[in-house]
């Protein structure tokens, strides 16, 4: 992986891929008179329900169709467009005649956005294996990825209805679950005894050269999820290939008001449609978040790399900026004028013999020399 290697911008290929889509999803998905000027409210609905009205949603919300159209039309894009930017900056190699399994597929959203931003991979034989509770979403996503990819596509997809840990029958070169298990309770008890559960079904449906990639949207719930499920995978054998640098303790893992890892990215080059549908519905974005966890049994090499992530701030005349390193939770300090980094860069640091320590947030200062 480069140095600066997350989330790079878009290629034209790809961005040319995400203004394609309305036209695929109108043709899959049509919506006519009424149902097309009920949108923008089903939108804003749909968006209550999963943020703030979250615990009156019901736990199967995608079998029923009337969250489906706010989902493909406004929900879907937008993972497309966060997903690409992930996708493009992680090495996400499958061999010839590979398995893909992915878990909570809804409308196949990681297949669509997998084919849209790694194009070295569309004329390669895979077989992807996608599993949800809810078949009428992959039917329509299945029918999405035809559109988008061609019937003749030698990617293999078959859809399966199942939960997160049905038994999956081949074992597989990558693993994904996107923007799927917050939909589980992770109150209380019940957290560390899931991720366990979670962990040892992944790992068991992994090749001993496969690898794991968890995504969730950019919350403070998502990144207490993500932490958890990454000490599971260390105590099991696997370790981080991103965005950790390094195999110890998470410094940033959403307990109590702390910081969790999350990264933020401007939504610069998302398609003119969706930014049209999302103003309709008073939900522009300028910015999207993400939290994610990538993993093999070997992992990447530690070499004392520090990891940028949160957004920069000001701090004592220059700027500030929370980071992931070996030694912790860290504070980049900018000098006036410096320009910082983006959230995601890799730098390899040159400490201080004795660093300082921030009183607010204890973390370790690391002077920042470009």
């Amino acid at each position: 992986m480069s140095i600066d290697g997350l989330f790079p911008n878009l290629t034209e290929d790809n961005l040319e891929q995400l203004v394609r889509f309305e036209h695929l999803l109108k043709r899959a998905w049509p919506l006519k008179g009424k149902h097309r000027d009920q949108l923008k409210y089903d939108i804003r609905d749909m968006s209550r329900s999963l943020t703030n009205e979250r615990s009156t949603r019901r736990k199967e919300y995608m079998t029923d169709d009337k969250f489906l159209s706010p989902y493909l039309y406004y929900f879907l894009p937008w993972n497309l467009f966060r997903l690409s930017r992930l996708f493009s900056g992680l090495e996400m190699d499958i061999p010839e005649d590979g398995n893909v399994a992915d878990l909570g597929t809804g409308p196949l959203t990681t297949v669509l956005a997998l084919w849209m931003s790694r194009p070295h991979l569309r004329e390669r034989r895979l077989n992807f294996t996608c599993l949800d509770i809810a078949p009428k979403t992959m039917n329509t996503g299945l029918k999405l990825f035809q559109a988008l990819a061609g019937k003749d596509s030698p990617w293999r997809i078959k859809t399966v209805k199942a939960g997160f840990t049905d038994h999956i029958r081949d074992k597989v070169d990558l693993l994904m679950a996107a923007n799927a298990f917050n939909e589980l309770d992770w109150s209380g008890r019940s957290t560390r005894p899931q991720a366990e559960k979670l962990a040892t079904h992944m790992i068991g449906a992994t090749k001993d050269t496969g690898r794991i990639l968890l995504v969730e949207t950019g919350v403070r719930l998502a990144g207490r999820i993500i932490a958890e499920m990454r000490t599971q995978f260390l105590e099991q054998g696997y370790k981080p290939i991103a965005p950790c640098p390094h195999t110890g303790e998470c410094p940033m893992p959403a307990l109590g008001q702390g910081p969790w890892c999350h990264f933020n990215f401007s939504t610069k080059g998302a398609p003119e449609w969706l930014e049209g549908i999302s103003k309709e519905a008073s939900l522009e974005k300028d910015n999207v978040s993400l939290n994610f966890l990538y993993l093999s049994p070997g992992g990447a090499s530690e070499w004392g790399a520090v990891r940028a992530v949160s957004e920069p701030f000001k701090l004592h005349g220059g700027k500030g900026q929370y980071a992931c390193s070996d030694k912790g939770l860290t504070l980049i300090e900018y000098a006036p004028g410096t320009r910082p980094l983006f959230p995601g860069q890799l730098i390899a640091p040159t400490w201080p013999p004795k660093p300082k320590t921030d009183l607010k947030s204890k973390a370790l200062i690391l002077p920042y020399k470009p």
